[in-house]
C-alpha cells in the first residue's frame, strides 16, 4: 500500500528550525505559502519517490514541478504522488502545473505526456553565456514599483495568445526577489524589454526575459549589462539565458544567440495540465440547477 506524506512528517533530515519552517509553510493556504512544498511516496515504509512543487514567480494558482525522484522500477509511484499533489493543490485553489523536461529524458517525457496527459505547450532554450566583451552602449533601468503595470501588460502582451492564459503573470508576480532591469525608452515613456536574474546557490544565475520585437537586436547588449552588474558583486559565477517560444519572437532571439557563439545547453519540452477553462465554464451559470453538456461531436 502506497503512503503519502509531506516531507516534514518523515524523517528528513532537517534540523528542528527547518522542520518548524516547513511546518508553518504546510499549514499555511497557497496565497500565503513563502517555500516550495516536497512529498514523499512510502510502500511498505521504504522511501520510494519524491516530488517538489513551487509557485512560479509567486502565483497563487500557477504551480511548477522543480523535482521528481524515484526510485529504480517505481515509475508507477510517479502516477500517484503527481496526481496526488495535484489533487491537493485544486482543492486549495490551484488551477495550473507545468513541469520542464529536457528532451533528451525520454522516461520522465513519457510519464508527463503518455501516462498522465500533460500537454505539450511550448519549448524552452537554455544557453550559457561564456567569454563576452562586455562594452556595450545600453544601459538598463532599476526595476520601479510604480512601473509594474506597465511591465506587467508588456510582459503579457509579448506571449502568444493561445499560450497567455496559461504563461501571463499578475501585477504581484512582479514583486518577486530577484534582481530586475528594465529597457526604457525615456523619450517615449514605453518599455522596451524587462529583465529577472534569478539564482538559488548565488553561483548559477538565469536571465529570465521579454522584449519588444523590433529591439531584439539589442538583447546582446542587455546580456553584457547584466554580466557587468554581476561581475561587479561575484568573483565566480556562471550566466545562463532561457528562451521561451512561447514569446512571439523567440526564433528571432534564438537566431542572435547562435550568431553570437552563445554555448547551447539544452532544448526542453514545457508540459502542462491546466483547469483553467474548466473553472471558467464552471463559473458561467453560479446558480445552475439543470446543466446539459453533450460531448459528441454534432
Amino acid at each position: 500500500m502506497t503512503e503519502i506524506k509531506n516531507i516534514v512528517f518523515t524523517d528528513c533530515k532537517k534540523n528542528p528550525l527547518a522542520k518548524l519552517f516547513c511546518f508553518v509553510n504546510y499549514l499555511l493556504p497557497l496565497r500565503l505559502k513563502y517555500s516550495n512544498e516536497s512529498f514523499v511516496a512510502f510502500e511498505d515504509n521504504i522511501q520510494q519517490g519524491l516530488i517538489t512543487l513551487d509557485k512560479d514567480t509567486k502565483s497563487y494558482t500557477r504551480f511548477k514541478i522543480t523535482k521528481l525522484i524515484l526510485e529504480e522500477n517505481s515509475t508507477s509511484i510517479a502516477h500517484q504522488l503527481i496526481n496526488y499533489v495535484i489533487s491537493r493543490y485544486r482543492a486549495m485553489g490551484a488551477h495550473a502545473f507545468y513541469v520542464v523536461v529536457d528532451e533528451k529524458r525520454d522516461i520522465l517525457l513519457n510519464i508527463f505526456k503518455n501516462e498522465l496527459n500533460f500537454r505539450t505547450c511550448g519549448y524552452e532554450y537554455l544557453y550559457k553565456i561564456n567569454s563576452i566583451n562586455t562594452s556595450c552602449t545600453l544601459f538598463l533601468k532599476p526595476f520601479k514599483k510604480e512601473l509594474i503595470k506597465n511591465i506587467c501588460n508588456f510582459y503579457n502582451e509579448s506571449i502568444n495568445s493561445f499560450n497567455r492564459f496559461l504563461f501571463s503573470r499578475e501585477t504581484y508576480q512582479f514583486l518577486n526577489k530577484y534582481e530586475k532591469f528594465v529597457f526604457y525608452n525615456d523619450d517615449e515613456n514605453k518599455i522596451l524589454g524587462y529583465f529577472e536574474v534569478a539564482t538559488k546557490n548565488n553561483l548559477d544565475y538565469y536571465i529570465n526575459f521579454s522584449i519588444d520585437f523590433a529591439y531584439n537586436i539589442y538583447l546582446t547588449d542587455a546580456i553584457k549589462f547584466i554580466h557587468t552588474k554581476l561581475k561587479q558583486k561575484n568573483k565566480n559565477f556562471n550566466l545562463y539565458i532561457k528562451i521561451k517560444d512561447y514569446f512571439m519572437n523567440s526564433k528571432e532571439l534564438i537566431a542572435i544567440l547562435n550568431e553570437n557563439n552563445m554555448e547551447f545547453i539544452s532544448k526542453s519540452q514545457i508540459l502542462a495540465k491546466d483547469y483553467f477553462r474548466e473553472i471558467k465554464e464552471d463559473n458561467l451559470f453560479k446558480n445552475a440547477k439543470i446543466i446539459f453538456n453533450d460531448p459528441t461531436t454534432a
